[in-house]
């Protein structure tokens, strides 16, 4: 059996009062590359489509009109809902310099067979249409970078459905509603005091230092195709699984590493906890965020009363401007400039899902995090091919009967969407393990 790669291009004029319609669309159905970036640690994902030169489209315009100057080749009629009979217009013409636009809607739909998959849904940023027909887009949060955030202050325990939602109103007018999920997590996010002449784009991304991801998923409980805004915390905020958006009753996406994958740079990595560092960062009372890190004491003697497990290093107290050591946490090592070196060991981050915290919690939750970590996991990329048409932030199940190391469930990263003359391929990322299978 020989699978036809399949693609659906619709370019058009964006519609004010419906983000995700796309008026006077045309309609592209070949193309020479398409190049699609994600990551849930952005807000703004890309895409890059390469057209070659003679691609032919095909335009519909409703009523009596004319395409781009051109008589229509096919007349149609049909009757809407409320009985009125409508004419479509549908011509093909070759593509040239004045085909597209700056601004204008794009979707991207991917596949196999005429089976295809919502893959994009953004707006034009740039076009080249010298020695090839090259368009440039960002996703749909490329309407958030036009539009002004209010100027507000919120209090100290505030959350992200107050922020996004009616109290503060964030996101009005823009279109965009919260996704399902996020709501249902509620995220504590602490004080936010906007002032200054910021973009919503510019608030939800200046989050991500704080590891709140703020990014774009489609939400089947949204009531149009929208895709909506998701928020979610990674390994390093949480002792267990890490808070992120899923669709009802997910399950991993399995690949078996002898059907699904092209290409494999994976290496499996096995920490000695003798090694290994956690780093914890908090927003403390005094709304400046500040570290510890911790290790295993060297000199623990279980059998021994008053011997710590472990060691209290290089904490400090991180404002938002300035990074300096200072005597203002009871954490140990703060009260001294001198830093642990700490080039050899293996340091994994860890962001307190807990506003208002002191630093003897934050040690707390530190170790706790550490006796849990995953000492065993994998690191680099695997490239698969587009079956499952994966977005990020998804759980993935890795399945290696000759390696079974790898084997266990992981979130996407990154993942780049490859498709073209070479096929059709998907390039993750995914970090540790969130869980261990037996597969």
């Amino acid at each position: 059996m020989i699978d036809i790669l399949t693609c659906k291009i619709t370019i058009g004029d964006a519609d004010p009062a419906n983000p995700i319609a796309i008026n006077n669309p045309i309609v592209l159905t070949e193309v020479q590359e398409i190049e699609i970036d994600e990551s849930y640690k952005k807000l703004i994902g890309t895409a890059k489509i390469t057209f070659p030169k003679g691609t032919v489209f095909q335009s519909t315009v409703i009523g009596n009109a004319t395409i781009e100057g051109k008589d229509a080749k096919r007349v149609t009629t049909e009757i809407m809902e409320d009985g009125v009979i409508i004419e479509k217009r549908t011509s093909q013409q070759a593509m040239d310099a004045t085909t597209f636009t700056i601004g204008q809607r794009v979707n991207i739909k991917l596949g196999y067979n005429g089976v295809l998959k919502n893959m994009f849904d953004g707006y034009i940023t740039a076009y080249n249409s010298d020695s090839q027909f090259e368009i440039q887009c960002e996703n749909m949060a490329y309407k958030l970078k036009l539009k002004q955030a209010p100027k507000f202050e919120t209090t100290k325990t505030c959350k992200v459905n107050d922020i996004l939602g009616e109290k503060y109103g964030l996101l009005k007018d823009t279109g965009f509603e919260v996704h399902s999920e996020t709501k249902r997590f509620d995220i504590q996010i602490g004080k936010v005091k906007i002032t200054d002449n910021f973009t919503v784009a510019d608030i939800l991304s200046e989050w991500s230092k704080y590891k709140v991801y703020c990014f774009l998923k489609y939400d089947e409980n949204s009531p149009n195709n929208m895709p909506t805004i998701a928020i979610g915390r990674p390994y390093s905020s949480s002792k267990s699984q890490p808070t992120f958006p899923q669709d009802s009753e997910a399950k991993p996406f399995k690949i078996l590493f002898d059907y699904h994958v092209a290409q494999s740079d994976l290496k499996v990595i096995k920490t000695d906890p003798k090694f290994l560092a956690v780093t914890g960062k908090a927003l403390g009372a005094d709304e400046k965020f500040f570290e510890v890190t911790v290790r295993l004491n060297p000199e623990y003697d279980p059998t021994v009363v008053g011997s710590k497990e472990f060691q209290t290093v290089n904490a400090t107290q991180i404002s938002k401007k300035t990074h300096k050591v200072t005597g203002n946490t009871t954490a140990e090592g703060a009260a001294t400039k001198t830093k642990v070196d700490l080039s050899t060991y293996t340091i994994a981050p860890y962001m307190s899902p807990n506003m208002n915290i002191d630093s003897d919690k934050l040690v707390e939750e530190t170790i706790e995090y550490f006796k849990n970590y995953n000492l065993n996991g994998i690191t680099g990329s695997v490239t698969i091919f587009g079956d499952l048409a994966l977005n990020t932030a998804v759980q993935v199940e890795l399945i290696d009967t000759r390696n079974p190391s790898k084997n266990g469930v992981y979130i996407i990263d990154e993942v780049t969407t490859t498709f073209g003359t070479n096929g059709y391929r998907q390039k993750i990322t995914v970090p540790y393990k969130a869980k261990f299978t037996q597969s």
